[in-house]
């Protein structure tokens, strides 16, 4: 594997209220090996969210900089596809307009309506592409959702705990999905959960976020085949050092 991306001593500041400030994130060094299921893992509020974001372009870092494929990350761009905890549907759009709305905005038509029942199936959601948000469960909503980001065939998927409002039979279903889709694909993927377990479900690394502000404290990699055992002696050893990491920092 080759280097994808390469984070280089990022340092986020926000600024609050009263001329306050924030530093969500001190000297934030990675680098990500092209196919990688990155998991970023950490308690809420240790800076995952703005790590990911930096990575999107949707932010920029106060100090440092987001290198891909050998440019530096300056904005958004369609090889790059977020994918939030909240569905973003257009309600007033079918599942299928939904999943193609992309593709339509950048003139993307050739073969349109195969893809989007290809990729549907890809999720399990075939014969339902007529259906409306509304109609559906949270977890369906949430597999548009996947879809969609399928649907420009992106080179890095971005994944900012897009489970973690779902029951724990469905968030289960959603892992399958996703080992399924990184077998069949040569994506990066970078997956940000607060979730131990889900860490250690998915990731072929994990990546422990912690401290104000935040910073790397331990990279685990997770060599166990998929799907995972929980009982496997390797997970079982990756899982207590990270909990023995979070009891040290208070967490």
């Amino acid at each position: 594997m080759t280097d994808k991306i390469r984070i280089s001593n990022i340092s986020k500041t926000f600024m609050l209220l009263g001329k306050r400030r924030k530093k969500a994130l001190g000297g934030v060094g990675l680098t990500i090996m092209a196919g990688d299921f990155l998991v970023i893992l950490g308690r809420s509020g240790c800076g995952k969210s703005t790590l990911l974001n930096i990575v999107a372009g949707m932010i920029s870092p106060t100090d440092g900089e987001v290198v891909i494929d050998g440019h530096r990350v300056t904005g958004p761009e369609p090889s790059r596809i977020l994918l939030t905890q909240q569905p973003t549907l257009l309600p007033w759009l079918t599942v299928a307009e939904n999943v193609a709305f992309g593709c339509r905005l950048r003139g993307e038509d050739a073969d349109l309506q195969d893809r989007v029942t290809t990729v549907l199936e890809r999720v399990q959601m075939e014969g339902q592409g007529g259906y409306f948000p509304g109609e559906l469960s949270l977890g369906m909503q949430q597999r548009v959702c996947l879809a969609r980001s399928l649907m420009g065939d992106p080179d890095i998927l971005l994944l900012d705990e897009p489970f973690g409002a779902l029951d724990t039979f469905t968030r289960f279903k959603l892992h399958e999905q996703m080992i399924q889709i990184r077998k069949a694909s040569d994506m990066t993927v970078i997956f940000v959960t607060h979730d131990l377990d889900e860490a250690l479900a998915l990731g072929s690394r994990v990546v422990l976020l912690g401290g104000d502000p935040g910073h790397i404290v331990a990279d685990f990699p997770v060599d166990s085949p998929y799907p995972r055992d929980s009982a496997d002696p390797g997970l079982r050893k990756i899982k207590i050092d990270i909990m023995n990491l979070f009891w040290e920092m208070g967490a």
